[in-house]
C-alpha cells in the first residue's frame, strides 16, 4: 500500500494530450504518482471524481489584478480575483509590473509588485514588467530583473504616454534578448490609430458604438510585422499580445513562415463576442483594446486556438468600477480600455471549444494550461505528470451555467458574459494540492498564492 497526502479516484486524467481513466496520488503540494484505476494507495483526503475530467489548474497569461488608474484602483483586489479565478478553474495567472516616471527603478518595482500581490492573492502568479522607455536606467536593470525571475516583458506600440518608438524596441528587444528574456507587444501602429481617430473627430463620430473603427485591423498587423522582423534579425522569440482577428493572425502566420519565433495570445472576449455588440446596449461594456471585431474574425481565432496557431488564452481581466466605465460614453476616448473576465475564460474555452467547435477535452487544456507554462517557462504549472505541482481542476463536464454566475470578482464592476451559458464546469479545485474549491464551492482563501520566478531562456 502506498501512501499519499490526498488521492483522486475514478476520474478521466487529461495527460500528456490524453485522456484516460487514472488516480492520482498527491505529496507535499506535487502529483507523486499517476496510478492504474484502484490500484493500492490510501490517503489522508480521498476525492471521488467518478465521473470527473481532471485537469491542470488554468493558466491566465494576462491580468491585471487589482490594478492602478487614474489615481485609484480596480475595484476586485487580489483576493476578489483570485475567488473568481479559482471558481472557473485558473489557478496561475502572469500579471502586469506597471510602468513608472522616467528615471524610475524597474527592479524595485518589479519586486514591489510581487511583494504586494503576494501578500494578498489566493493563487499562484508570475509577473510580465511593463516597459516604457529605453532610458538607461530601464536598460541598465534589465539583467538582474531577468535574473531574478522577471522573463517575459510587454511593451506598447502606441498610447502616447507608454508607447516605445521603434529605435526603443530594437534597443530593448535586443538586451532582452541577450540575457534570456522573451520581449512582447501590444501591437498596434500609433500613427495609423492617430490617423484614423482624427478622422471621427472631424466626423463627430466618437460614441463607444463608433470604437471599433477607432483602432482598425490594419494597424495591428502592421505593428506585428515590424516587431517580428526585429525578432528574427536578433534571433529571439516575440510574444504579441491579444490578437483581435484573422488579420493580426495572417500578420503573425506570414512571420513565421519568413522564420519569426512568434508566440501569439488572444483573449476569452475576441472568442465569444463579435462587433454586433456595439450595436446592442452598453456598447461601453466592450471598449477594449485592441477592439472585438467580426463573426469571421472570431471564428478564425477558434480554428487557430484549436490547431495552437494561437499559443495561448488570457482574460485580459481589468475590474473597473461600473461607475468609473461608463462616466463617458459619449466619447470612447475618455471610456477605460477593459474589462474583468478571469472567472469566465475556462468555462467558455471548455463549454464552447467542445460543444460548438469539437474540441477534445487534450485540446481544451492544451489551449488553457500545456501551452501557456511552456510559452512562458512556468516550470512544474500547466500539465499533470510527476513532479509536477499539483494544481487540479475536476469538472464536471454535465454541469451547466449561465453567464451571469460567472461575474463574482466583485459586486462593483459588469460583465461581458452575462447572456452567455454553456456546459461543464469546475466541480473541486486543488492548488499545490490543497483543495480551494469543493463541490464548487469555494474553501477557506487565505492569501496562499506565491510568485513564479522563471529561468531565462538558453542564448546562443
Amino acid at each position: 500500500m502506498t501512501w499519499f497526502d490526498t488521492v483522486i479516484r475514478g476520474g478521466t486524467v487529461v495527460a500528456g494530450g490524453h485522456s484516460a481513466p487514472m488516480d492520482v496520488g498527491i505529496r507535499a503540494g506535487r502529483v507523486a504518482a499517476l496510478l492504474a484505476p484502484g490500484a493500492p494507495a490510501a490517503g489522508q483526503h480521498e476525492l471521488d471524481a467518478t465521473g470527473l475530467i481532471v485537469t491542470p489548474g488554468g493558466i491566465d497569461t494576462h491580468t491585471h489584478i487589482d490594478w492602478p488608474y487614474d489615481g485609484t484602483r480596480t475595484v476586485d483586489g487580489a483576493l476578489g480575483a483570485s475567488r473568481a479565478a479559482l471558481l472557473g478553474g485558473t489557478t496561475t495567472v502572469v500579471d502586469f509590473v506597471p510602468p513608472g516616471e522616467p528615471g524610475y527603478d524597474l527592479r524595485r518595482a518589479c519586486h514591489d509588485r510581487a511583494d504586494h500581490l503576494g501578500s494578498t492573492i489566493a493563487i499562484d502568479f508570475a509577473l510580465h514588467p511593463i516597459l516604457p522607455d529605453a532610458s538607461r536606467p530601464v536598460l541598465d536593470a534589465l539583467p538582474d530583473v531577468i535574473a531574478d525571475g522577471f522573463t517575459s516583458f510587454k511593451m506598447y506600440t502606441t498610447y502616447q504616454d507608454r508607447r516605445v518608438d521603434d529605435g526603443a524596441a530594437w534597443q530593448l528587444m535586443n538586451v532582452i534578448a541577450r540575457h534570456g528574456g522573451l520581449p512582447g507587444f501590444h501591437a498596434e501602429n500609433h500613427e495609423l490609430l492617430a490617423a484614423t481617430l482624427h478622422e471621427q473627430e472631424t466626423l463627430g463620430r466618437l460614441g463607444a458604438s463608433d470604437y471599433p473603427a477607432s483602432r482598425p485591423a490594419l494597424a495591428e498587423a502592421e505593428a506585428i510585422g515590424m516587431v517580428a522582423l526585429y525578432a528574427r534579425r536578433i534571433g529571439t522569440p516575440v510574444y504579441i499580445f491579444h490578437i483581435s482577428g484573422h488579420e493580426a493572425l495572417a500578420a503573425v502566420e506570414a512571420a513565421r513562415r519568413a522564420g519569426s519565433d512568434v508566440f501569439a495570445e488572444t483573449c476569452t472576449h475576441y472568442l465569444v463576442h463579435d462587433d454586433s455588440v456595439f450595436t446592442g446596449p452598453d456598447p461601453w461594456r466592450y471598449v477594449i483594446s485592441p477592439p472585438i471585431r467580426g463573426d469571421q474574425d472570431r471564428l478564425a481565432l477558434w480554428a487557430a486556438v484549436r490547431s495552437g496557431a494561437v499559443t495561448t488564452v488570457g482574460s485580459d481581466h481589468c475590474a473597473y468600477a461600473t461607475t468609473s466605465k461608463s462616466a463617458r460614453t459619449d466619447d470612447h476616448r475618455h471610456v477605460p480600455a477593459g474589462a474583468p473576465g478571469i472567472e469566465a475564460r475556462t468555462p467558455f474555452l471548455w463549454s464552447e471549444g467542445i460543444h460548438r467547435h469539437g474540441f477534445t477535452p487534450a485540446e481544451v487544456v492544451s489551449a488553457s494550461s500545456e501551452r501557456a507554462a511552456r510559452a512562458l517557462q512556468l516550470d512544474g504549472k500547466g500539465r499533470i505528470a510527476v513532479g509536477a505541482d499539483a494544481d487540479l481542476v475536476l469538472w464536471d463536464p454535465d454541469a451547466r451555467w449561465a453567464g451571469s454566475d460567472l461575474r463574482r470578482s466583485s459586486p462593483d464592476t459588469f460583465s461581458l458574459y452575462d447572456d452567455g451559458k454553456g456546459q461543464g464546469r469546475p466541480r473541486h479545485v486543488l492548488l499545490r494540492g490543497e483543495q480551494v474549491v469543493a463541490d464548487g464551492e469555494l474553501t477557506d482563501l487565505p492569501a496562499r498564492g506565491r510568485f513564479v520566478a522563471r529561468h531565462a531562456r538558453m542564448t546562443a
